[in-house]
């Protein structure tokens, strides 16, 4: 083959190589364009069309159970493991930190709610003694003291 046409082929491999790439590219970014969209809905109660942004697309319990927020934690004392069950929080990020007796702050990790009607698997690996487990959301600070064997 001459040189021209070897040319002219690996030009027709790029261009279709990057046409599929590009195609990819576009499908990908309209995709997340519009999973990004903060889903709507109208209030149908009172007839109006005023759309609510930032609302779940599906019924959730803390819309039916909102009230004070409650903490509990089972089973207590623990090993390794405790379930921390909490109701009326909001949905989105709750912040949960372990201190010791002392005031030390030993561990933190910031957890999705889904609903705000959750319970939370929580794994540690700390020396036995007691400390205390905050919740944290907002302005919303819940406490409970947390023996560890």
């Amino acid at each position: 083959m001459n040189d021209g046409l070897q040319i002219y082929v690996i030009w027709l491999l790029i261009v279709f190589k990057m046409k599929k790439i590009i195609l990819l590219f576009f499908t990908f970014l309209g995709i997340c364009c519009c999973l990004a969209q903060p889903a709507k809905t109208t209030d149908t109660i009172n007839g109006k069309k005023d759309a609510v942004s930032n609302t779940p697309p599906f019924k959730t319990d803390s819309l039916v159970a909102k009230g004070k927020p409650l903490l509990r934690l089972y089973p207590n004392p623990a090993k390794n493991k405790a379930e921390i069950e909490i109701k009326g929080f909001d949905a989105g990020y709750v912040i949960i930190q372990l201190m010791n007796n002392a005031g030390k702050l030993i561990r933190e990790e910031r957890r999705l709610v889904l609903t705000g009607n959750e319970i939370i698997i929580f794994m540690f690996s700390e020396n036995p003694g007691l400390y205390f487990l905050f919740i944290k959301q907002g302005k919303i600070i819940k406490k409970a003291r947390l023996v560890i064997q």
